[in-house]
């Protein structure tokens, strides 16, 4: 057979077609960050019930100061009115998304602050009136991390044929 020639012929259309629609829902993961967001605030929100930081370190307890200042939910810790469990809210884009608070007071508590850190009211007192423990509450848990890659994975995973 000196001199055969042999022929091989490759239709990719649908690895090109399927490729393209990996590339294209990788170019836009705005339904993917914004399911992620979403996942993000309820693990938040819940760190508020459960007194713990996103690692799953207990939140320094309150002092009998503290509890006897509040007029509410006396026992819950960075919790009188919710407010600030409230306010946790998330911003989307097509690769990215952050969580956090407007409340003013989200930083002081996610931080901690020494007493008189931001100094002094017109009477004289220090602002913090005392020290306060930081009580982490942004951030990701090792279950957010999985649920993260989950989203994503499926959200690439829609693309495929």
């Amino acid at each position: 057979m000196a001199g055969a020639r042999i022929r091989i012929e490759i239709d990719d259309a649908q690895a090109r077609a399927a490729l393209d629609r990996l590339a294209k829902a990788g170019a836009d993961l705005a339904p993917a960050m914004k399911n992620i967001g979403e996942t993000l605030i309820d693990s938040t929100r819940q760190r508020f019930f459960d007194h713990e930081a996103p690692d799953g370190t207990p939140w320094a307890p309150l002092t009998e100061t503290t509890k006897r200042r509040k007029t509410r939910n006396v026992n819950k810790i960075l919790t009188e009115e919710g407010t600030l469990r409230g306010g946790i809210a998330y911003q989307a884009g097509p690769d990215s998304v952050l969580v956090g608070s407007p409340d003013v007071r989200a930083g002081t508590h996610q931080f901690g602050a020494a007493e008189g850190a931001f100094g002094t009211m017109a009477n004289g007192a220090p602002i913090p009136w005392g020290d306060i423990p930081a009580r982490p509450f942004l951030g990701l848990s090792d279950e957010d991390r999985s649920e993260i890659v989950a989203i994503l994975l499926d959200h690439l995973g829609g693309a495929a044929p």
